[in-house]
């Protein structure tokens, strides 16, 4: 899916509320539309994801748009959850100010750490870009995962709650929260909150599942490499996308051709 083509149904709606007198951010969206169109990228790219391994990565995506929600517009967020057995990367990144979310699950040529390990990337240009890593408990949910990052990194609480099948509310703490309500939450008290307590809206964002990835990305990236280091001693080639999992093949002759328009 293109920009050109994006339509309202495409894009998940998350709107972002100041819950008063708790000193909190609420952020909540359905997540049908992501879903779909992450299961025809799936479809139409011929990718297959165990049961198991599509639900971590569904939930990462989410998990990572609230989160983006609820940063500065300017933020870009690139989260690796790195399990150690079994050996996997669940990668996710997005972009408020591009509106764009996407993610895959890497099974082959991981690097063994031996730790199941949270790394997130944040990146607010002109600052310097930062760096997390900490430890989780692979038992855990995606979610609880997500939290418990905020705990060790943020040191905030920040609780997730399903609202319905793929609808969820992500609350975060700011400063002189009443974590003691914030800690007392369910998923069914949370389908009152409006109702119990004094919500102002304060912004609504979009994102839609898209990458951006293009052949002419791709060659560019191979700018400074050598024709026998990409292509052997094959005329042409697919390369992955490390975003989305995507397929793109390239030619020797493509390569031949970007490399003298660079000169």
């Amino acid at each position: 899916m293109t920009e050109n083509n994006l339509s309202e149904d495409s894009m998940v709606e998350v709107r972002c509320y100041f819950v008063r007198h708790r000193n909190a951010l609420a952020v909540r969206a359905n997540f049908s539309p992501i879903y779909m169109d992450h299961y025809l990228h799936l479809l139409e790219n011929q990718i297959k994801l165990e049961q198991e391994n599509d639900q971590k990565l569904k939930d990462a995506l989410a998990g990572c748009a609230l989160h983006l929600a609820s940063r500065p517009w300017g933020e870009v967020s690139a989260w690796t959850i790195h399990f150690a057995d079994p050996l996997i990367n669940i990668f996710v990144t997005g972009n408020s100010n591009e509106r764009n979310l996407i993610g895959r699950v890497f099974t082959e040529d991981i690097r063994d750490d031996q730790k199941n390990l949270f790394i997130a990337q944040i990146n607010n240009f002109p600052k310097e870009p930062r760096r997390s890593v900490i430890e989780f408990d692979p038992n855990n949910s995606m979610f609880k995962i997500i939290e418990n990052y905020y705990l060790q990194s943020e040191q905030r609480l920040a609780r997730f709650f399903n609202y319905s099948e793929e609808e969820f509310v992500f609350i975060s703490a700011q400063p002189d929260c009443d974590e003691e309500w914030l800690s007392s939450l369910s998923d069914s008290k949370i389908k009152t909150l409006d109702k119990d307590e004094d919500l102002s809206l304060l912004e609504k964002r979009y994102y839609h599942y898209h990458c951006g990835c293009t052949k002419e990305r791709i060659l560019r990236a191979l700018m400074n490499a050598k024709k026998e280091e990409v292509f052997g001693e094959e005329e042409s080639i697919s390369i992955e996308c490390p975003r989305c999992a995507k397929r793109i093949p390239i030619t020797v002759r493509e390569f031949e051709e970007m490399k003298k328009e660079a000169n």
